[in-house]
């Protein structure tokens, strides 16, 4: 039971989604999309507030934005990070839910809704103590079905061969911190009650596990991508991404 009394429930399912923040990030999408032949799954829009374009990963959306100084982020550094992981809610985000999380003592922000072709879009919440003031996680509550579509995702990476990376799906967001215990307790906090598989790695039941490591800071490490052969991701990936992606924070393993 949660201290509301009510049966509890992991406040997420997983991860729907990252974004990278980049200082030519129009130029940065057309090398995933054309170069590396991603599937897109929009393409690069203004949005008002922010410019952006995705690509699947299998089972999330892998989103460059565009930094500017009133967006996401004043200026893009030379190795991009992934700046923020977008989590699906495990409901609607509504009184209820923000109760749940403030009872969770998880800090955070204010619901800021979004609409696209004056239709009410997404609805996001910043948590903003999991990893630091510079990235973080956030819930974002989508109401158009294409945007929640985790099959199609899929079936056009399928349909695709995973691109010139051969990308199979996107197994794990690692994020480190310099306190693992500290680290460990305040994530807990937000999937209780599920618990990790590993000690230091949760397992939700959309998108990647999320594994915390020990480092210099705290931030979004990379995203583990399987792919069918590492060794030709690599060559795919010195050949299409340079110099527009630079130190872009993917990693591949092979499959299994």
């Amino acid at each position: 039971l949660s201290r509301s009394g009510r049966i509890m429930r992991s406040l997420v399912d997983g991860v729907d989604h990252v974004y990278v923040p980049m200082a030519d990030a129009p130029a940065a999408f057309a090398v995933l999309a054309e170069q590396l032949e991603l599937p897109v799954l929009w393409p690069f829009t203004s949005f008002g507030m922010f410019s952006s374009g995705g690509v699947s990963a299998g089972g999330i959306k892998l989103e460059v934005i565009e930094s500017t100084p009133t967006g996401p982020r004043a200026a893009a550094p030379a190795t991009p990070p992934i700046e923020r992981g977008a989590f699906r809610p495990a409901s609607r985000i509504d009184d209820t839910y923000l109760a749940e999380v403030d009872v969770r003592s998880i800090a955070r922000t204010p619901p800021s809704s979004f609409e696209r072709d004056g239709r009410p879009a997404w609805t996001n919440v910043y948590f903003l103590d999991l990893i630091s003031e510079q990235a973080g996680a956030f819930v974002c509550d989508y109401y158009l079905p294409e945007s929640r579509d985790l099959e199609r995702r899929r079936r056009v990476l399928e349909e695709c061969g995973g691109g010139r990376l051969g990308v199979l799906d996107a197994i794990e967001l690692v994020i480190g911190t310099r306190d693992t215990d500290a680290a460990r307790r305040r994530w807990q906090r937000l999937f209780d009650p599920l618990m990790p598989a590993e000690s230091l790695t949760w397992r939700p039941a959309v998108g990647p596990a999320i594994t915390l490591v020990a480092g210099a800071g705290e931030q979004v490490d990379h995203l583990l991508l399987t792919v069918r052969s590492v060794d030709t991701a690599l060559q795919a990936w010195s050949e299409a991404a340079q110099p527009q992606l630079g130190q872009f924070p993917l990693r591949f393993a092979g499959p299994g």
